[in-house]
């Protein structure tokens, strides 16, 4: 188990090398801490969430559930950020049902961590691992 502080974080959004988007969208509960600091960064208020279960607190369930899609028609360029890409399937849905309710908008992908063994390479990520992260905002 590998401890992901907030020094890190503050640390791998100072590499942080992409175009400002129009949108960010945050899978929550992940990448709700992410999208809020990159929202500072790009000063945009154009912040969604989608939600997206797929663990029960470090079980992993056997399905996926989206819910809460934003209305993003206003939007050309939209971020889709996460805490971490581990098995993919996460942001391979939320990809997949956003691409058929928009099918004109440009969707990037970003991650904290980017897991090898994923179904799913982001955009961008910041680091590449095979431990399980603890995250500083979890509650442990």
């Amino acid at each position: 188990m590998k401890d992901y502080t907030y020094d890190n974080f503050r640390d791998d959004l100072q590499k942080l090398n992409i175009l400002k988007p129009d949108a960010i969208l945050a899978i929550a509960r992940g990448g709700l801490t992410l999208a809020h600091h990159l929202a500072e960064i790009f000063d945009i208020r154009e912040v969604f969430t989608i939600n997206a279960v797929s663990y029960e607190k470090t079980q992993k369930k056997e399905t996926i559930d989206i819910f809460n899609i934003p209305n993003l028609h206003s939007y050309k360029n939209i971020l889709i950020v996460d805490d971490i890409s581990d098995s993919g399937e996460t942001f391979k849905k939320v990809l997949k049902i956003l691409k058929e309710k928009y099918k004109n908008l440009n969707f990037k992908t970003l991650a904290i961590f980017y897991k090898p063994s994923s179904k799913f390479k982001p955009d961008f990520y910041f680091q590449e691992t095979n431990e399980w992260i603890r995250f500083f905002w979890e509650k442990y």
